[in-house]
């Protein structure tokens, strides 16, 4: 048995998966390898968006985890071996109200 993302903005498959603990709605994960170093999330009816784009990054995104109160995503770009920490621009946690979520066409 296989999995792939190969539609939408997927090119590869999906790894690094992490949930916010009391948070069944959403799944987040990175994207293994390929041209592509994106973090996508899925939601409970496997609509898929992406959070982050990595353009300018040939590698994989790896070490997906969040802060403990949910605020800030931390993401490291595998090549580079850069760390960067993500947060929503409405000061919320990730697992907070959801509003306005643009997914990929199946």
């Amino acid at each position: 048995m296989s999995s792939s993302t190969v539609s939408g903005a997927f090119n590869n498959q999906p790894d690094q998966i992490a949930r916010i603990t009391d948070d069944e709605e959403f799944l987040y994960f990175c994207e293994d390898g390929g041209s592509d170093s994106d973090i996508h999330g899925r939601n409970k009816n496997g609509d898929f968006f992406t959070i982050v784009r990595g353009d300018g990054y040939p590698t994989e995104t790896t070490g997906l985890a969040f802060s403990p109160d949910h605020k800030f995503m931390y993401v490291a770009f595998q090549g580079n071996s850069n760390i960067y920490a993500f947060w929503r621009t409405d000061g919320l946690a990730f697992n907070a109200v959801k509003a306005d979520i643009k997914y990929h066409d199946a």
